[in-house]
């Protein structure tokens, strides 16, 4: 049994994923997504059989309604999303971003008119999603809907989607400019070979270009309304909890999973190797407090982002509640670096090497870490406000 796996049951837990439907296909497409990570570095996006195994999983799904077929009313649908995550961050933290993309995306899809979400669900759930929210296109209100122009940038798993949610600044019902979101088909833009980024490398996330594009009003839908939930009676909780309660852990859950396979494979790796004297390098003091300190830091963040999750399953709605959850979601952030960093200045210059797993988890947590849902000062500073008082 390995360091972190020992960590975690001991206390009761499992060491990834709670045995759950999505979890066990989860763990499936895992091994289909370690196998072929190297290889969707190189290409800068995931090959087609781990994007179909994504969908085929139930991550597509698994936040969309049941009227079309989904998983959103699942009794645990958030805790059992964050198992899964892990599982898949594992393997390939890139494919598992994607597929907290896909599920994020869908969430957010399920707030569009019923005529719009028959045009994506109508034929079952199981829709590759992706999405560029930055409003950095153009958009102008028309008879119908609206025209949308421009390039959006860093659209994850955007060369496997059939549509892609795109923002735009719209006038606002009190004056200051309001985020809208428009839902294109895949006829409709053209994907741009742009990403080049030093971590999370197989996401794909491309540019997409939109030639003045008609979007029709109920293939759009208000910011606003994602960020606040769906406050219908008969919705499914999935779809009542403010955006911001779930947010981060769509991307600090994969981390969490690719923390622990670099902390199992610097492990296994370290026990064999020797310093230049010939002595073992395990007997030294600073390599075995990296160790310790790695595994409890991965803990540390695997106990913050569980508790989250189960209480955004779970507990009463409430503006302190989401705000204890962003806190903590950067906090487990920071844990993850200080694991993997750790372990990287404890490798070596052969951990350094492009093979090494510990050098690609520095690198993908690095670059998950700079998401605008972290961000610790604006997520301490909400909370902080709250508790004293201030808001």
């Amino acid at each position: 049994m390995s360091t972190t796996e020992a960590a975690t049951t001991d206390a009761g837990r499992p060491a990834d994923r709670l045995d759950t439907p999505l979890t066990e296909a989860a763990a499936k497409v895992a091994e289909l997504a370690a196998a072929g990570a190297l290889a969707a570095e190189e290409e800068r996006r995931l090959s087609p059989p781990v994007a179909a195994g994504l969908v085929e999983a139930g991550f597509a799904r698994h936040m969309v309604s049941p009227r079309w077929g989904g998983s959103a009313d699942a009794p645990g649908a958030i805790r059992d999303l964050t198992g899964a995550l892990v599982a898949v961050g594992r393997g390939c933290m890139s494919a598992a971003w994607c597929a907290g993309v896909l599920t994020a995306v869908g969430r957010m899809c399920s707030h569009l008119p019923e005529e719009g979400q028959a045009e994506i669900w109508g034929d079952g759930p199981d829709v590759p999603l992706a999405g560029s929210l930055a409003p950095t296109g153009t958009v102008r209100q028309v008879s119908g809907g609206w025209r949308v122009d421009g390039v959006w940038h860093i659209a994850s798993g955007v060369d496997h989607a059939e549509w892609t949610m795109v923002g735009g600044l719209v006038p606002g019902p009190e004056g200051p400019p309001a985020l809208r979101h428009f839902v294109l088909p895949r006829s409709d833009y053209t994907v741009l070979d742009t990403w080049r980024n030093v971590g999370l490398r197989g996401t794909g996330s491309n540019s997409l270009r939109v030639d003045d594009v008609f979007v029709p009003d109920h293939r759009s839908l208000e910011h606003r309304s994602v960020l606040t939930g769906d406050h219908g009676p008969a919705a499914p909780r999935t779809h009542r909890v403010p955006l911001k309660l779930i947010n981060g852990l769509f991307f600090v859950a994969p981390g969490i999973g690719a923390a622990a396979e670099a902390l199992e494979g610097w492990t296994r790796w370290t026990v064999d190797r020797r310093e230049i004297t010939g002595a073992r390098t395990v007997s030294r003091p600073g390599v075995r407090l990296a160790l310790a300190s790695s595994a409890a830091n991965l803990d540390a963040a695997r106990l913050l982002v569980e508790r989250a999750a189960g209480e955004a399953d779970e507990a009463p709605l409430g503006p302190e509640l989401t705000l204890r959850a962003t806190r903590d979601y950067s906090t487990a952030v920071d844990l993850l670096l200080d694991a993997v960093t750790g372990l990287l200045r404890m490798s070596g210059s052969r951990g350094q090497a492009e093979s090494s797993p510990v050098q690609r988890a520095w690198r993908d947590l690095h670059c998950m870490a700079g998401h605008g849902a972290l961000q610790p000062d604006v997520n301490a500073d909400g909370w902080a406000k709250h508790a004293l008082g201030e808001d």
